[in-house]
């Protein structure tokens, strides 16, 4: 199966860990939980038979006793459309995965147990922004979507590169939360912006600093994360934020404008822009 550039920006969310405890491209009753309950029922510990409940094909006719316990904050989909022609060869194949291929020609993944169900485009785009406008550019591109969704567990076959120059602020969960570990945080808290930083951020984040000091907090370290995924034709390229974010470490404290490079991880957010409002 052939992703876009914004399906791989997905699948690195999603391999990476950062859509924890989603495994793979939401399939149809996950899906429907996102849209209608902005979370997800999870059972971890399998106290109600629902452990599998995200990893099984969806059958609205089969439902278990009792309700998972857990919900997780979940409000924005991630699927993977596809066309006819994609359905019928997955459909017709006894293989039971799909390779996932770039538009470079490269497999990043495998999608193991496919579930292939309508796109409900317009149920997504009104769920999700309210309203159905073509002017806004993620809803263009969920309607450039093909006619069916694809969801199942993925499992990356190798760490996602762009080889932009930029790859070594893409970092794992588990690095950065090992930087966050050197740094001695007994704390972190996070800005993440499509916009380069400007005074007012700065002055933001180290004031946020500062108020968890009072609150208690001897180390509080900030995460600063720019959005690295897709975004629309006309937002401030990717390369130049990160330069004016490097930029705004350089500068320090001693700049109004600055921040201290000493108590700040940065590391780019690979998610792409839904541009949903807050």
């Amino acid at each position: 199966v052939l992703i876009s550039d914004l399906d791989l920006n997905w699948l690195q969310v999603i391999g990476e860990g950062w859509a924890s405890p989603l495994k793979g491209f939401m399939r149809e009753g996950t899906l429907l939980e996102v849209l209608h309950f902005n979370s997800i029922l999870v059972d971890p510990f399998n106290l109600t038979d629902n452990k599998d409940a995200h990893t099984s094909t969806t059958n609205f006719e089969k439902f278990t006793q009792f309700r998972a316990p857990d919900r997780v904050s979940m409000s924005v989909p991630i699927t993977l459309s596809c066309t006819e022609y994609t359905k019928a060869a997955i459909d017709n194949s006894p293989d039971g995965a799909v390779a996932l291929t770039t538009q470079m020609g490269n497999i990043v993944a495998i999608l193991r147990n496919p579930e292939i169900y309508p796109n409900r485009k317009e149920e997504i785009a009104t769920r999700m922004f309210g309203v159905i406008d073509m002017g806004h550019p993620y809803i263009k591109e969920i309607y450039k979507g093909g006619d069916y969704l694809i969801g199942g567990e993925v499992e990356l076959l190798d760490r996602i590169k762009y080889n932009d120059g930029l790859d070594k602020w893409r970092k794992t969960t588990r690095e950065l939360m090992d930087e966050f570990r050197e740094k001695g945080a007994d704390t972190v808290y996070a800005f993440q912006t499509r916009n380069p930083t400007h005074a007012g951020h700065a002055y933001l984040m180290r004031s946020a600093g500062e108020n968890l000091k009072k609150e208690g907090y001897k180390n509080p370290v900030l995460w600063l994360s720019p959005l690295g995924g897709w975004t629309k034709e006309d937002d401030v390229p990717l390369d130049v934020r990160v330069k004016q974010h490097e930029e705004v470490l350089n500068s320090g404290l001693e700049h109004p404008g600055g921040l201290d490079p000493a108590k700040t991880v940065m590391a780019i957010w690979p998610a792409p822009m839904v541009y949903a409002g807050p």
